[in-house]
């Protein structure tokens, strides 16, 4: 099932500095069963999987602020009770390249591992505000002519009873456990466009994902997923990909060449592949990379 969530302002958690231009805050005020407060490394696993789209997404993002008469009101799911009363809230402003994600964890059934979508939003203002705050000087973001996406952030909600690895290295990673990082990502990812974005919609042709640098590729029944057993590349490394549906327990999965291809066909700018150098820096602060999941089966 398909979701277009909301959200809203309050404590700010910022990820590690970006290498490109997008800086992704998780904000955990609604982590009222406090997850993360309760997990050591898990706040370290939300920045590492954030700074794999920061270190590759090169787009400008305008600030949008509410002030005066321009009123520019955000809504999302709980993430501890995504299936509860969404929260909305008035006046909120995002600074230039910043995605602000609410965070949080309950108990998710059937399964599923994490949950994740941008949030909405609604608007009232002088001249172009409600238009610039829509597309944050992107392209077309709304509609069946979408050819680019530019949220102001969303929300995402882990199981708070799956068992759960926080590593940054699959160090430790055992068969009855689901890594946390590929989680984050695939979560992160579905904020991000996949399978939520109008321009992602825009691509859909029967069963297929049509773009120019994807090319032809089958989708899930949910039209939100790769089809199940989709594989691809990471640095020459066949892998299955990070935007099907499901997670093995005791694996990891990262963002591959075909994950990234489509954020770029859906408006992304995404950017080449840092050398090695500059990966070293990365994570050098960081720790290893992992990747994520929107709604997630385990099996």
């Amino acid at each position: 099932m398909k979701t277009k969530f909301l959200a809203g302002l309050a404590l700010v958690a910022a990820a590690p500095a970006a290498l490109a231009n997008i800086d992704i805050q998780f904000d955990y005020t609604y982590d009222t069963g406090n997850f993360f407060g309760s997990h050591p490394g898990s706040t370290a696993a939300l920045d590492a999987a954030a700074a794999v789209f920061e270190s590759r997404f090169g787009d400008s993002l305008t600030a949008i602020t509410s002030s005066g008469d321009n009123h520019f009101n955000t809504s999302f799911f709980d993430p501890s009770d995504p299936s509860g009363t969404g929260i909305s809230l008035a006046d909120q402003s995002i600074a230039t390249d910043v995605l602000r994600l609410h965070v949080g964890a309950a108990t998710l059934g059937g399964g599923t591992l994490g949950i994740g979508g941008p949030g909405s939003w609604s608007c009232s203002g002088f001249g172009s505000f409600c238009g610039d705050a829509g597309s944050r000087g992107q392209g077309v973001t709304s509609g069946t002519s979408a050819v680019d996406f530019a949220p102001w952030g969303g929300s995402i909600s882990f199981n708070s009873g799956s068992a759960w690895h926080f590593g940054l290295t699959t160090a430790g990673l055992d068969s009855g456990e689901a890594d946390f990082l590929s989680v984050a990502l695939h979560e992160l990812g579905h904020v991000l466009g996949f399978g939520t974005a109008d321009s992602f919609d825009a691509r859909i042709s029967g069963s297929d994902f049509v773009g120019p640098e994807a090319g032809t590729v089958a989708l899930s029944g949910d039209l939100a997923h790769w089809a199940e057993g989709t594989t691809s590349f990471v640095g020459g490394l066949s892998q299955e990909t990070a935007m099907d549906p499901t997670l093995h327990f005791g694996t990891r999965k990262e963002f591959t060449d075909l994950d990234f291809a489509a954020m770029k066909d859906i408006g992304w700018e995404v950017t080449p592949v840092p050398e090695p150098g500059t990966w070293a820096m990365l994570l050098a602060g960081l720790g290893l990379v992992g990747f994520a999941a929107r709604r997630r089966a385990a099996t």
